[in-house]
């Protein structure tokens, strides 16, 4: 792992050279961030019990690469360099290595499969991105793919293994978007990682021969927004199956919400509604049942002991309501009231609690930017108790800050 990072760094030192010789962009960041108290689905990069983290970034930009040395510290003297990577573009592809966040859905705010609720794994990825050319075709129409390989920490009896993610998005009109997802977990101590594993993990059924240990998740997702001259609102979806029945996903999580955006105001104010449910009905065959979601016999669907996907976990639903505005040229309101049902079977082995937990939870958020400075505040209200995870019922206050030099 120190190979990986020393290389990295090294591609980011050198690639940042031709920068100051071309005087091209070069920025300087530095942050804070605390709060008071752990909670459920914090995602301003503590995805821990930290309670409070430091970062300094330097970015560089040159005509064909993107380049980001992020060191990131925090209270219980960890150090990590979550955010750092390098990446090249040549026509329609980008080829990168790093550890990059990714919320694969058309959520704003989390995804079933890949969210901010984890550390992202340190992967190395090829994006492809491109419109169609087509006289039959909407002018927006346009299509990308994105692969990536890499490594998590923990998912496999405490101990390192590998993540591959496909994600293909095609949007055939304006405001209209589909996706198809898929991950899979391969490779680590005892496990194949040749040539027919990863064939498999890409494409091939997992559920029998010498690869059956690989845990794949897949799914689809839409969003369409109508048009605003009509009514300004935008509906998503996205459906993930956690098992596989010939070669296709089931045993299906779902998540889903619609945005009612006015942007005609003078400061523009989102309102929408989102529900998350990884309960997963029996069937016939026996194959789906309670606590299928994010469950293998394997690997664990995590990377630092934090879900992957949505920060409920299995067996869980989430109902929120939040409000996004602009209410002044510098400062921004994010509230949230959230009802929670987690662990909904009692199922004494779940990440997050041995026993089933409802409650609210309410948050706001309030930010303000001016020039290169940034600050938020964050005021929180939990009212259920986590004990696997020291997640505690009350109130809590948290803040961020950066300033870019």
């Amino acid at each position: 792992m120190r190979k990986f990072w020393f290389s990295l760094l090294f591609v980011i030192v050198v690639s940042g050279l031709p920068t100051f010789a071309q005087n091209q962009p070069l920025s300087i960041s530095s942050g804070l961030n605390f709060h008071s108290e752990p909670f459920l689905g914090l995602q301003n990069d503590l995805r821990s019990a930290d309670k409070g983290t430091s970062n300094f970034k330097i970015k560089y930009n040159t005509v064909y690469s993107v380049s980001q040395l992020a060191l990131n510290y925090d209270g219980y003297s960890n150090f990590n360099l979550d955010g750092s990577y390098f990446q090249y573009t040549n026509g329609i592809a980008t080829y990168g290595v790093g550890a990059v966040n990714r919320n694969w859905s058309f959520s704003g705010r989390t995804s079933l499969i890949l969210s901010h609720n984890a550390r992202p794994s340190k992967s190395i990825y090829i994006k492809l991105k491109n419109e169609f050319d087509r006289d039959w075709l909407s002018n927006e129409a346009n299509w990308s793919f994105e692969i990536f390989n890499g490594i998590i920490e923990g998912a496999l009896n405490n101990s390192k293994s590998m993540l591959l993610g496909l994600r293909a998005t095609l949007t055939p009109i304006e405001g209209l978007n589909f996706e198809i997802v898929q991950t899979s977990q391969w490779g680590g101590k005892g496990y194949n990682s040749d040539i027919s594993a990863l064939g498999a993990a890409i494409l091939f059924d997992t559920n029998e021969s010498s690869n059956s240990n690989i845990n794949k998740m897949s799914g689809f997702g839409i969003s369409y927004s109508i048009p605003s001259n009509t009514i300004p609102l935008r509906i998503y979806g996205q459906a993930i199956g956690e098992d596989e029945a010939g070669n296709l996903p089931s045993c299906y999580g779902y998540l889903a919400g619609i945005e009612w955006t006015n942007a005609k105001i003078k400061h523009q104010t989102t309102v929408g509604i989102e529900a998350i449910d990884t309960r997963v009905d029996k069937t016939e065959d026996g194959n789906c049942g309670a606590n299928t979601m994010y469950n293998n016999n394997t690997y664990a669907y995590a990377n630092y002991d934090s879900n992957m996907g949505a920060a409920i976990g299995t067996e869980g639903t989430s109902l929120e309501l939040f409000i996004k505005s602009q209410i002044s040229q510098n400062i921004n309101i994010d509230y949230s009231t959230k009802f929670l049902t987690i662990n909904d079977k009692n199922w004494y082995e779940h990440q997050l609690s041995s026993k089933r937990e409802t409650g609210l939870m309410n948050s706001l958020g309030i930010s303000w930017n001016k020039n290169n400075l940034k600050f938020n505040i964050n005021v929180y209200n939990q009212g259920y108790i986590l004990n696997k995870s020291n997640i505690k019922n009350g109130s809590g206050i948290g803040f961020s800050s950066s300033i870019t030099f």
